[in-house]
């Protein structure tokens, strides 16, 4: 019988094959583009909603808002030592 596996193991081999899975999203990303170009939305709700591409760069900029906003504003928050009240 195998012996259970560690978490430890599994993120070392998740490591080790970050540029496999850092591809195949790249692709899947691109089918998704590929195929918006074919299959719009019969009735858009607004204009941009028409437009190829319209959710895939809107979700690129969601994505790079939200990261921004993490590290200049959420991560000094957080990265405040325990003892510390905001107080000088």
């Amino acid at each position: 019988m195998r012996e259970p596996q560690r978490l430890g193991d599994w993120l070392d081999r998740a490591r080790e094959n970050a540029n496999g899975w850092k591809k195949a999203l790249f692709i899947v990303l691109g089918i998704f583009v590929v195929l918006n170009l074919f299959i719009t939305p019969h009735h858009p709700h607004f204009t941009g909603e028409g437009l190829p591409g319209f959710w895939e760069i809107f979700a690129l900029a969601a994505t790079i808002v939200m990261v921004v906003v993490l590290k200049k504003i959420v991560y000094p928050i957080l990265a405040r030592p325990e003892d510390d009240n905001g107080r000088s």
